[in-house]
């Protein structure tokens, strides 16, 4: 009995061990991913949805932090084929680019 509880306790330290650098790189992942999407955001984005996502349009324009995080694939949408007065990023904006807007807006509004 003692043996199999120190052979699960070994089990779950060695786990832990692999696991943890795991989390640890995606994380970094997500941060690269997250800093990436502010760089295009300011690029292509800031001046109609404001800097940092403060909206100053006066309801001009749509304000990202509305956007909620099962709003992907309508978010994805506008930005490929345009919405109202934003014009379609098709060709300009390739999806890694509009993904890494979409972990920046996440990233921004979740905090």
């Amino acid at each position: 009995m003692k043996y199999r509880i120190l052979r699960s306790l070994g089990a779950a330290a060695v786990l832990s061990f692999i696991i943890w650098p795991c989390a640890s790189l995606a994380q970094t992942a997500g941060a690269a991913q997250v800093a990436a999407g502010e760089r295009v955001y300011s690029d292509y984005c800031s001046n109609c949805h404001g800097e940092g996502l403060r909206n100053t349009s006066g309801g001009v324009t749509f304000d990202l932090r509305r956007l909620r995080d099962e709003d992907r694939d309508r978010f994805v949408g506008a930005v490929l084929d345009g919405k109202r007065q934003m014009p379609p990023w098709r060709g300009a904006l390739d999806m890694e680019q509009i993904e890494s807007i979409w972990a920046y807006i996440r990233a921004t509004v979740d905090r």
